[in-house]
Parts: structure tokens; C-alpha cells; sequence
């Protein structure tokens, strides 16, 4: 079974969730602390601030307009 790209199994670096953006995801400066007590879920995004959740819906939603206009 294939794992998503935000899930993280122990050791395993996850990936951001920006459309073609294959830099590792990282905590961002509001939520950094101390791993060990860390609570939610893991990181999903890059440090680019552009990656976030509202830009990654923009961007699918203009690759799918794009690729439905081919």
C-alpha cells in the first residue's frame, strides 16, 4: 500500500504538497518547539512561505483548468 506524501513514518522525510515542489517539509516559525512535545500533525510545506495550503488548492485547480483546456 502506498503511504500519502504527508504521512511520515519514523526516519522519513516528507515531502512538501506544492505542485512540483520537491523540497523537504518543514516546521514553520509559528509552530517550532520542541519536537518531543510537539502535538497535530506533521509539517506539509517547504520553508517558501508561497507554499501553503490556499496556493496548493489555487495551483491544482489551475493545472486541472489547464489540462482540461489541452
Amino acid at each position: 500500500m502506498e503511504t500519502a506524501r504527508s504521512e511520515k513514518a519514523p526516519g522519513e522525510k516528507v515531502i512538501c504538497l506544492f505542485p512540483g515542489c520537491d523540497k523537504e517539509a518543514v516546521e514553520s516559525s509559528k509552530t517550532k518547539g520542541n519536537a518531543a512535545t510537539r502535538q497535530g500533525p506533521p509539517p506539509r510545506y517547504c520553508e517558501d512561505e508561497t507554499h501553503n495550503a490556499a496556493s496548493t488548492f489555487q495551483e491544482l485547480k489551475r493545472l486541472e483548468k489547464e489540462g482540461a483546456a489541452s
